[in-house]
């Protein structure tokens, strides 16, 4: 029996800021990068396999202290709502933020999804999207920091703005039993999250909610 041999072809990308050439330190998995040289942010494109410019912002809210910064992507998002049956109650968690109470055919809402771009917990991934999504608009914004564990890129992220949706209107206390929407996604843009180091691993400095590190 003969064997099969796939070729693949590998390329290394040098992690040199393509703004101002100073080097960008990255963990093993990232695919996203913050130059704390020249504060521009990058994203590395799997078609292209080179780094494209994505615009970056860092939270900063006065009561809050931070050991290091973890990347979110924040999605914009125009929600669609086809059709949703369930047995008593109305939308709750990210449903209730994009449409309010509204629940009718063809209804549509706007906001942006703030996704976790690093390895967490599904559980985590929708508590902390569901959390930041509600309060993005209330957060500050604050010069760059180093922002490190970026291993999910924006296709990634658009993944798991579906799942923290759904999740947050399963775990509701009427059943459903049929939901048909759509998502049409704006321009990716990432935000710097402050997390502080704790026993069990790191919590964000807003919600204090913990994650395996």
């Amino acid at each position: 029996m003969g064997a099969l041999t796939v070729a693949r072809e590998f390329k290394l990308v040098p992690l040199d800021c393509p703004t101002c050439g100073a080097g960008m330190r990255a963990d093993g998995e990232d695919v996203v990068y913050f130059c704390i040289a020249c504060r521009n942010g990058y994203r590395f494109d799997v078609e292209t396999r080179a780094l494209t410019a994505v615009e970056v912002s860092f939270v900063a809210l006065s009561h809050t202290s931070a050991d290091h910064y973890r990347p979110f992507w924040l999605l914009p998002a125009r929600v669609t709502m086809h059709e949703r049956q369930a047995k008593g109650g109305g939308f709750s968690g990210l449903m209730s933020f994009f449409f309010g109470g509204g629940e009718s055919e063809g209804a549509e809402g706007e906001g942006t999804f703030v996704v976790p771009a690093f390895r967490i917990p599904l559980a985590a991934v929708s508590e902390l999207t569901r959390r930041y999504t509600e309060a993005l608009p209330g957060l500050g914004e604050k010069l760059g920091e180093r922002l490190l564990g970026g291993c999910f890129g924006a296709e990634d992220a658009q993944k798991l703005a579906h799942y923290a949706l759904i999740a947050s209107e399963v775990n509701k206390p009427d059943t459903l039993t049929r939901l048909r929407y759509d998502i049409e996604f704006g321009l990716p843009r990432l935000l710097g999250v402050p997390f502080t180091r704790q026993d069990k691993g790191i919590a964000d400095a807003i919600f204090g909610v913990t994650v395996p590190n």
